[in-house]
């Protein structure tokens, strides 16, 4: 009840901000900016030396941040005409997406070789430095983040261990998306397309009184893809009552809202922010009619304060709130007494105290951060999905709190002007705590019922170590070498295991060894190079899988061993002024599983090459074409090991001998190219009024996405976009 009456005050302010923008009430804004791609107007040097605060948080300048650096700006999402958060990260050199459907409509991404089924986990997402994460499986689903292209003014992706500065999820890096940088860009929108799909947005920022501020709102809806079933699977089973035929038509719809205030007077800075989405999942199997639907609502606020004690010293004051929740109704057949639910819902509170000192040749940072998540839990009501129960009420317990706090400080030392060093550390710790399992198997039996309670046992302190050395050969060209660790806990829902099944080993962190070399410098005056040679070293990396075995349904969270990756990329920026703007970037990746037993098997979901690039051309000065596409390689599903056969006193085959008789759940996904094109118009008919058509995957390639072991009935793989087209009209202000 709360949550709608909250999220029915929501549509209210979103239609009204909306309207008033279309209107254009808009006279507070300070000045009007017009629609210009100003990435143009920076020269390579200007490039290099763009600022980025995400990567030590504060800003610095490219050359001097001990990381490899992407930076997606608001000109470049507009020459390029992508459409969604989703499309965005596609295009980042070393990400490459896989979604299975499950779940919270899961979209999923590898990233340098490794890949983790569920949802985005492996790298911090934050907006405006506030985490997204949800704590039910430390996950970062885009279908609860939400924020619209049309909002971001730019992104700062982090590649690379980042868990001295961001904790346990920055296991493969950070991603940073800004949305109140450009404090004077107002506008309105509104997109149709092929596929169902429609936009609305608005925005409008300023300052008054010395407030700053920017309102972002919008509305999307998209009809999902429409494949038939038997394109991914040939074992459609009778018992999941669809129709002949089945297709995915009608049940993969996805319908987003968004509404995103930033607020500062000052230093002091306010965030809040609340989303929903009601998207179609395959969850276990495809559901009927209009399938299984999942409704995802999350909030959060933020505010921050930063104080300077002298030109030296200046303390930083975080501290927030948020909530999630996602219900996934299911849809078994046409008895509706048979629908059941899965209901995910959590809360919790964030704390932090940054303190940078910083003097010419001397830097130093150190913080404190505090997570309390005061509420966890999991309800299932769901008795044609499992013969193992009929309702489930899971999380942790009622009485008790999840704590995680940690200390972390940097130190930057500049020994001449080409030398300088980075040593820091993370000490981090969630102490151990209790969690709550309940389960009714027969609700007209209540001795049918069983109630337990575990403990999360690996609750010490652990360090988290990162050295780096920055050596400028000249004032244009830089070279970095980093040594880091970054670790990635196991979840709450990932740590239910303890009191499923107590005879279960306890999941265990996953850690991250990564050396890597990189290179960055303008090789021409219209060309800039970034280079990085990196070595992942993985133990005990986290992985969920579900299962359906004799019409029961297993789920089991495992710590999947050792795995290495060997790496190259390289990215060219080519700037060619004033009109022309290019990006060439090509990622080989060695993956290997040295899982006692698999040292031979080519390791799941890890493409050797992956290929990006993007084309910006000013045709005449109002008028913009962009190109891009991205390449990614063949992969392959889990490789899944024999059983023993319990019936038969013969077959006594050890671990490695099941391993070898073992085969893949599911077809290898072929590689696949997808090229994208936009046209903008700017400036119509002398007004700041601007239109662009935009058409995703040009030549309406197949892509597959290979067989996940979260939803593995789809032993051909599960279906991206074809082509599909969009109109934008929208004015700015």
């Amino acid at each position: 009840m709360v949550y709608n009456s909250l999220f029915m005050q929501v549509k209210k302010v979103i239609a009204s901000i909306l309207g008033l923008i279309l209107l254009g009430f808009t006279q507070s804004a300070t000045g009007q900016q017009q629609d210009t791609v100003s990435l143009y107007d920076l020269s390579i040097d200007e490039l290099m030396n763009l600022r980025v605060q995400s990567a030590t948080k504060k800003e610095e300048p490219i050359s001097n941040i001990p990381a490899s650096i992407v930076i997606i700006t608001r000109q470049e999402i507009q020459s390029q005409g992508w459409t969604t958060l989703e499309e965005v990260l596609s295009n980042i050199p070393g990400m490459y997406q896989i979604n299975d459907y499950l779940w919270f409509g899961s979209d999923n991404y590898g990233v340098r070789g490794f890949f983790s089924s569920g949802s985005f986990s492996t790298m911090t997402v934050m907006v405006n430095g506030v985490s997204q994460k949800e704590d039910w499986y430390n996950s970062f689903p885009l279908t609860k983040i939400n924020v619209p292209v049309e909002a971001i003014d730019r992104i700062e992706v982090i590649r690379g261990p980042m868990s001295v500065v961001y904790g346990s999820n920055a296991f493969l890096g950070a991603i940073n998306i800004i949305t109140n940088q450009d404090s004077n860009s107002s506008q309105g929108s509104a997109g149709i397309g092929s596929n169902g799909y429609y936009k609305m947005f608005g925005r409008i920022a300023g300052e008054r009184e010395k407030v700053r501020y920017t309102f972002n709102a919008s509305m999307t809806g998209a009809g999902g893809i429409d494949q038939p079933y038997s394109k991914m699977t040939d074992n459609i089973d009778p018992s999941w009552n669809l129709p002949s035929n089945p297709s995915s038509s009608g049940q993969l719809k996805d319908y987003r809202k968004y509404f995103g205030v930033s607020m500062a007077i000052g230093e002091l800075i306010f965030e809040f922010a609340q989303t929903t989405t009601n998207r179609g999942v395959i969850d276990y199997y495809p559901g009927y009619d209009n399938g299984h639907n999942a409704e995802i609502e999350s909030a959060y606020s933020y505010f921050s304060y930063t104080k300077s004690f002298g030109e030296s010293l200046t303390a930083n004051f975080k501290t927030g709130y948020s909530a999630f929740r996602n219900r996934l109704g299911y849809k078994h057949n046409s008895d509706t007494t048979s629908y059941g639910f899965n209901d995910i819902f959590s809360k919790s509170a964030d704390g932090e105290v940054h303190i940078s000192y910083n003097k010419p040749k001397f830097t130093a940072s150190a913080g404190l951060t505090y997570h309390m998540v005061f509420q966890d839990k999991l309800v299932v009501d769901a008795p044609n999905l499992s013969n193992d129960y009929i309702n489930l009420d899971a999380g942790i317990d009622e009485s008790k709190f999840k704590h995680t706090w940690a200390i972390y400080s940097q130190v930057n030392y500049d020994f001449s002007h080409k030398v300088s060093a980075l040593v820091g550390f993370r000490v981090e710790q969630t102490p151990a705590y209790i969690m709550s399992y309940a389960v009714r198997f027969n609700p007209s039996d209540p001795s049918q019922y069983l109630s337990r309670t575990g403990t999360y046992e690996y609750g010490n302190p652990y360090l988290i170590p990162r050295v780096a050395l920055i050596y400028h050969l000249t004032d244009k060209h830089h070279v970095k070498l980093m040594y880091g660790i970054a670790t990635k806990d196991a979840s709450v829902g990932e740590n239910m295991d303890i009191v499923r099944y107590p005879d279960r080993p306890q999941l265990k962190p996953a850690s991250m060894q990564t050396f890597e070399v990189n290179y960055t410098g303008a090789v021409t005056k219209s060309t800039m190079l970034n280079l990085s040679v990196f070595h992942n070293r993985v133990n005990n990396l986290i992985s969920r899988t579900n299962q359906i075995e004799n019409g029961v349904m297993r789920l089991f969270n495992t710590n999947s061993g050792r795995l290495r990756t060997i790496g190259l990329e390289a990215s060219a920026n080519i700037n060619i002024q004033p009109r022309f703007t290019s990006t060439i970037s090509a990622v080989y990746q060695h993956s290997t599983n040295m899982q006692k037993g698999y040292e031979d098997i080519d390791l799941e979901y890890a493409p050797s090459m992956l290929l990006y690039t993007t084309l910006a051309y000013r045709l005449q000065k109002n008028i913009q074409i962009g190109l891009s596409g991205y390449y990614v390689g063949k992969q392959y599903t889990y490789w899944k090991p024999d059983s023993r056969d319990a019936n038969n006193p013969l077959d006594q085959r050890n671990p490695i001998q099941l391993i070898r008789d073992g085969s893949r759940i599911g077809e290898s996904a072929p590689a696949h190219f997808v090229m994208s094109a936009n046209v903008r118009l700017s400036q119509i008919l002398g007004t700041n009024a601007y239109c662009s058509v935009y058409v995703y995957n040009l030549a309406n390639t197949e892509i597959r996405y290979p067989t996940t072991r979260s939803n593995d009935i789809f032993e051909k793989g599960t279906l991206g976009y074809g082509r599909y087209a969009s109109f934008t009209l929208g004015y700015r202000f």
